[in-house]
């Protein structure tokens, strides 16, 4: 009985299907050393070596071409690390692949033993660290070089600055190269952004201000201030100083009540904010990784009623793949199973940062006394 078809089928209709442990892949050219790989690592088409040395060399080593002219040949035989690491970069400023874009999902579909097997790429993740990156280092050079004397371009970095103490002009000047950078790095970063009404852009990069400058500014500030828990960065360059210091208001707009603000400020419960917020940050510690997801999870909204339906479902979609490749950086990255409530750590610091409605009450005031003007489109 073990031998007779199945009831109704005819063995001429029966499908051959592929052995077990065959994949339906097809072999492509790595991009960097033009190796044969069949999975698109980083999410674009490079072997699993260059994603390795990638990933273990990101953090800051500096290399020399070893011709010292920058234009090592790429392709089978590439021993220069200086041309692979930067032509690694290139591409991830690139985004994906077309032919990984397309075949994703059924590549996923058709490996052996799929449902079973554990990711160990974060395309987004890595494709959103270097556009990330590219966007600091856009708003450092723009908010340096707009100084009265800036300095030397050698004498600028993204870990060492030089950073500066806040005053309200320059303040002004670092807020509308954020919000240019943030759409600039929409359009980089989001293939969807790009294609998205001007009117949906600005809402979205508003938006994305409010949630993201402080919480950036603290992260920042637990990294390049750890001794002194009473600076935060309230800009790319720039930070403030536990109590409040009053030579940010020398360059305040002329008729300005600045007595007024002063006793506004000493009153103000946003200090108090402040330090409990920078201590939560302390507390959970985001690595690089959770940090680049937080910075996704609050630039796409989630359900929102303000914006369309079509901008929240792309926020879900965005929601849940960065989640996706969170689960994966935890089990394959860290060994951790027990992740859920790491998760819930992150949900509650995007939630302490939703803080739209303050801020703009402060804006409010600002305004009142004459320190914010009719014409500042962040208001």
């Amino acid at each position: 009985a073990s031998h007779m078809p199945q009831k109704g089928v005819s063995k001429k209709k029966r499908i051959a299907m592929p052995a077990k442990g065959m994949s339906r892949q097809t072999d492509r050219d790595c991009l960097v050393c033009g190796q044969t790989t069949r999975i698109a690592h980083l999410g674009i088409d490079t072997c699993r070596s260059c994603a390795v040395f990638y990933r273990r060399l990101k953090n800051g080593h500096d290399y020399i071409c070893r011709s010292s002219s920058g234009r090592c040949a790429r392709g089978k035989g590439l021993n220069c690390q200086r041309r692979r690491f930067d032509h690694i970069v290139r591409l991830l400023k690139q985004g994906p692949t077309h032919e990984f874009a397309s075949s994703s999902t059924s590549t996923a579909l058709h490996t052996s033993d799929s449902l079973f097997t554990k990711p160990t790429d974060f395309a987004i993740l890595e494709r959103l660290k270097t556009h990330y990156s590219a966007m600091s280092l856009h708003r450092l050079c723009s908010e340096l070089n707009s100084r009265s004397n800036p300095p030397h371009p050698l004498e600028i970095s993204l870990e060492k600055g030089p950073f500066f103490p806040a005053d309200f002009a320059a303040l002004t000047g670092a807020t509308r190269i954020l919000m240019s950078a943030a759409l600039e790095f929409g359009s980089n970063a989001f293939p969807e952004f790009a294609g998205l009404p001007e009117s949906d852009k600005w809402t979205i990069a508003m938006n994305f201000f409010y949630r993201f400058r402080m919480f950036e500014g603290f992260y920042r500030s637990t990294k390049i201030f750890t001794n002194d828990e009473n600076k935060y960065f309230v800009s790319y360059a720039l930070y403030f100083t536990i109590p409040f210091d009053e030579g940010f208001l020398k360059t305040a707009p002329e008729g300005a009540d600045i007595p007024g603000v002063l006793r506004y400020m000493a009153k103000s419960e946003m200090c108090c904010w402040i330090k409990n917020a920078r201590a939560e940050i302390i507390r959970v510690d985001p690595t690089e990784e959770e940090f680049i997801a937080v910075v996704v999870l609050m630039f796409w909204p989630h359900g929102d009623p303000s914006v369309s339906e079509d901008i929240n479902r792309i926020g879900e979609k965005y929601r849940g793949e960065i989640l996706k490749e969170l689960h994966a950086y935890y089990r394959d990255e860290m060994g951790r199973d027990d992740y859920a409530s790491r998760i819930g750590e992150l949900m509650m610091l995007i939630q302490m940062f939703e803080r739209t409605k303050d801020l703009k009450e402060q804006f409010e005031v600002m305004r009142l006394f004459n320190i914010m003007t009719d014409d500042n489109f962040i208001y």
